[in-house]
Order: structure tokens, then sequence, then C-alpha cells
């Protein structure tokens, strides 16, 4: 074997290696309970020099996440590279209604956070989905995710796990239909339809190892494009964890306000995922109402700062800000309805 056919069996290997890499350091904490690496712990927030906080909380937040990165930034590229884009734009065409039910239920087998989801949104959309489909996958699976729903009814209770897949389900169909009709959201697809057509021809004859280092390629590019820009809004958000006080937060979340400013409260206040069940029922021990949980369960990982700066890089900032107000607009109508039928009950 000479280098030139090495090289190629190198990159499939690191490729195929990298996804598999990325998937133990997600499952193996599961089953182990206990991760294989250890994770940076910090003291309260507050605690430390203000120039410090966002170091000590990026610090924090990759040593949990880069093996959730390593694994959605693979996948992104082995969705580009490999899906057939005549199969993703049948599947997940934005023209049909069963595209978006497909996308939103298919989102909930990947655990990860809004800002892990960035690169694999990046990646069917390069492989030929819809922008409205593409976006109901991208906000249904850090809102909804099995994990999230089994933590959910674990830590809080079963009614308001149940309440979170149905309206993150709906929600996520009904934002992604609006986005798929926007002038700005025709636009993107049209973008990516014309890039999805150009890699079709380049695709035809290509063997095995070549996609493999296409994928690798695709992954970097997506890499490269929102991951600086998350990792400034996580950085920037960690003031806010530090210097907002959650007594203060819990006396507003109650009644309809609380409804309003949970849903909203959430845009800011980026938490990964399944910390935000934790977090919500933190907020439920010191009143919040369960309304209001619910809307920040829903608005929260649809909408934060951090992965819309990260997703901006991949569709335009009409399609983003559409898509958060959105998500806002459908967790306050999923409080007012879950606190109605409460009392209800």
């Amino acid at each position: 074997m000479d280098i030139k056919d090495s090289k190629p069996i190198a990159k499939t290997i690191l490729a195929w290696g990298l996804l598999g890499f990325g998937l133990l350091m997600l499952i193996y904490p599961r089953v182990a309970h206990h991760p294989l690496i250890p994770v940076f712990k910090y003291h309260a927030l507050n605690s430390y020099h203000p120039a410090l906080i966002p170091i000590v909380y990026l610090g924090s937040y990759i040593s949990r996440a880069w093996g959730a990165f390593i694994f959605a930034f693979m996948l992104g590229g082995i969705i580009a590279a490999f899906v057939p884009a005549h199969r993703m734009r049948r599947l997940l065409s934005g023209r049909k209604l069963k595209s978006y039910i497909l996308a939103a239920a298919f989102a909930p087998i990947l655990t990860v956070c809004s800002c892990a989801m960035i690169p694999i949104f990046g990646g069917i959309l390069i492989a030929g989905a819809g922008i409205g489909p593409a976006v109901s996958f991208l906000l249904m699976a850090p809102a909804a995710n099995i994990l999230a729903l089994i933590f959910t009814a674990e830590i809080i209770s079963w009614k308001l796990a149940a309440a979170r897949f149905g309206f993150s389900f709906l929600g996520a169909i009904f934002i992604g239909y609006i986005l798929d009709k926007t002038p700005w959201g025709k636009r993107e697809t049209h973008k990516y339809s014309k890039i999805t057509a150009a890699k079709e021809v380049e695709l035809m004859h290509v063997d095995f190892h070549k996609k493999s280092a296409d994928a690798l390629k695709e992954a970097w590019g997506l890499a490269s494009k929102a991951l600086p820009y998350l990792l400034l809004g996580v950085a920037a958000v960690s003031y806010v964890e530090a210097y907002l006080p959650k007594e203060v937060v819990a006396t507003y979340l109650t009644g309809v306000r609380g409804v309003i400013l949970g849903a909203a409260i959430g845009v800011p206040m980026y938490t990964p995922t399944l910390v935000e069940v934790f977090l919500v029922k933190a907020l439920i021990n010191l009143g919040m109402s369960p309304g209001a949980a619910l809307a920040f369960l829903i608005g929260a990982p649809m909408a934060s700062i951090p992965s819309m700066m990260g997703v901006s890089r991949i569709i335009n900032w009409r399609c983003v800000l559409n898509y958060a107000v959105l998500a806002i607009i459908v967790g306050i109508v999923a409080g007012l309805v879950y606190m109605g039928t409460i009392k209800i009950l």
C-alpha cells in the first residue's frame, strides 16, 4: 500500500473514530453514573473575580460538553457527506406536513443541548432538508429529548414531562412550518438547495473513503462557523448565572406574569441539557408555579442566546429571531394552558 492509498483510509478511521469516541463520551456517564474524564466543577460564580467568571464557566462547560460536541459535529459532517440529497429532500421537504412531523418525532432520540444541535442542523440542511423541517428538528431535540423527559418525570412530575413533550412537539412543527413560509426562510432553502445540488453532482461517483474525508471537512466547516460564536455566547451568559439571584426570580415566577417571564428568562439563562431540569426544580421549591416551569422548559432550550448566536452563522438573523420569538410565544401558550388545566383538574 503506497502513501496515497493510506491517506483516505487514515481519514476514514479518524472520521468514524471521532464519531465513536464522541458517542462513548455521551453514553458512558449515563451507564456508569460518573464521567469517563473528570468534570471541572466551580463554586458559586459570584465568588470569583468578574474577569475570571467567563473563564471558569467556559472551563466547566467545555469539560462537560466536549464529547457531545465531537459527536455532534462529526454526525453533522457525516449526514452532510453521506445522506443522499434526493432522499433528504423527499423525507424533509418543507412542502409536506409529514416532513415536519417526521423531523420532530426523530429529534428526541438525540440527547444533546441546543448548542450541540447546531452542527447536526447544519448537516441536514447541507444534505438537502428544507429550512422548516430542519428548524423543527433543531428545536425539538433540546426541548424534549428522551433523557430530558425522563429526568423531568423523575425529578419534577410525569404530568409536566408529558406536557413538555406535547407542547414542544406541536410547537416545533408550528415554528418550522411558519418559518418555511417567510421570505427569509425561503431564501435559506434556496441557498442551501444550490449547495446541495452542487454537492450531489460531485458525490455521484465518490467512494466510502472519500465521503468519510468529506465528512471530516464538513465537520470542521461547521465547527469553525458556529463554535466561536457559541462559546462567546456561553461566556456572556456566565454573568447572568453569577449575578441574577434565584430567589428574586422565583418571587416573580407565579401567575400569568410568571409564565411570561418563565418563557422569556430562559433566553439569557442558558443551561446545558438536563441541567435545566434541576434548575427548574430548585425554582419550584422556591415558589415557581408549574405553568412558569413549563414555559421555561420549552423557551430556554429552544431560544437560548448562545445557540442563537451559533445558528446565525448557518442561517440569517431574521430566521433566528423569527423562531426565537415564536418559541417564546409557544412557551407562554403552553404555560398558560397548563396552568389553566391544573386549576380545572
